[in-house]
């Protein structure tokens, strides 16, 4: 077969042109960081890493679900600790309150106190987050949960709702707490709780109610109908009992008697309604305050465990998470020749393609000026 000069010329011009193709390809391959650039460079591996990307995609939305779950979970967790820290100052008040050497004018201040705390637990159970949502709400968070009413009670103006993230593909999170369960739960309310204490501490106790409650106590008849009044027998057999000498052969017995007695007067006395503005009647209601401040402290502590239990998941998810956007990464990068073993390569190739370029572009230029005319004598 006859190999004209066009021929030749014309072939060695398509190599140089496809050599200069793939040092551009080349080029852009090490530029990008990537041995895949289009998925017609390998359909397999760019498809198998649009999978891996939308994973990793949907991975790095959880992670940012979780730091939201997370942010809310600490704002309800705060509030409710300045909550507890109301609950046990409460409590000290009633424990304070119930001292007899309290003066009526010192529980008339710190039933004043009280109605500051009042306010202030009322702000703790409308509290809103960074967005200006209710913490307390339900999903009525755009809606004021709790609201004072005509009497000076408080009613709940949310639902039962609890809002929740999606914080993993299979974890959804609830990231807020049910107001209604934290203020007045369990049957019992902070707000009528306080209202009472206010005003019951604002009520004098007088020596003319403390006489008539002591009449009546020992009057009480109990059980009732039965004729017997436990309370006024155990005092005068506890005077009896006071007035005998312990050596006396009879004090054992005495003793048994007002022992069985003093059960049927604490019974009795539990039974009855003290006079209003006693110190039994004082002291009684106290009692059943400390009583009711209790149970709301389970109630916030219940809460809070349950809050902590699940910031701590959060932290557990995260770290998973960041595994899997590493393992991720790591996929993609495999897929599309992003590791530095594949740079190297590229660079490699590339530099060698130069150098056959450089070399052909030579030879090129040495062929083409070739001509019979400079061998004619």
């Amino acid at each position: 077969m006859r190999i004209s000069t066009q021929m030749l010329y014309q072939q060695s011009n398509s190599d140089l042109t496809n050599m200069q193709g793939d040092i551009l390809k080349l080029t852009q391959q090490v530029s990008a960081g990537q041995t895949v650039l289009v998925p017609s460079d390998d359909p397999v591996a760019s498809a198998r890493a649009l999978d891996v990307s939308q994973s990793q995609s949907l991975n790095n939305q959880y992670a940012t679900n979780r730091q939201n779950a997370n942010s809310a979970l600490t704002t309800v967790q705060a509030t409710l600790t300045s909550f507890s820290n109301m609950l046990v100052k409460l409590k000290s008040d009633v424990i304070t309150a119930g001292n007899a050497s309290y003066s009526n004018n010192e529980r008339s201040d710190m039933a004043s106190e009280i109605k500051g705390n009042l306010n202030e637990v009322l702000g703790y159970a409308n509290a809103q987050d960074g967005t200006g949502d209710y913490l307390f709400g339900g999903f009525k968070s755009s809606t004021q949960p709790f609201t004072m009413d005509g009497t000076g009670g408080v009613t709940y103006n949310g639902d039962q709702g609890v809002m929740a993230l999606q914080v993993d593909s299979t974890r959804q999170m609830a990231i807020s707490a049910s107001g209604q369960q934290i203020f007045q739960g369990n049957g019992q309310d902070i707000f009528k709780t306080m209202s009472n204490m206010i005003n019951t501490l604002s009520i004098p106790v007088t020596e003319a109610a403390n006489n008539a409650d002591e009449t009546a106590a020992n009057a009480f008849v109990y059980p009732a109908g039965s004729g017997q009044t436990p309370i006024a027998a155990y005092k005068t057999a506890q005077a009896q009992l006071d007035a005998l000498d312990p050596s006396d052969p009879t004090y054992a017995a005495k003793f048994t008697q007002v022992a069985a007695l003093k059960l049927q007067s604490d019974a009795a006395d539990a039974a009855r309604t003290p006079v209003p503005g006693s110190q039994a009647a004082l002291t009684r209601n106290l009692a059943a305050f400390n009583t009711q401040i209790d149970a709301m402290i389970g109630n916030v502590t219940t809460a809070q465990a349950s809050i902590g239990a699940r910031q701590n998941e959060l932290d557990s998810l995260d770290a998973a998470g960041q595994v899997k956007n590493e393992n991720y990464t790591a996929t993609i990068n495999d897929l599309l020749g992003r590791n530095t073993s594949d740079i190297s390569s590229l660079v490699s190739d590339l530099t060698l393609k130069q150098t056959y370029l450089s070399a052909a572009q030579k030879v090129f230029v040495s062929t083409s000026s070739l001509s019979l005319l400079n061998y004619l004598k």
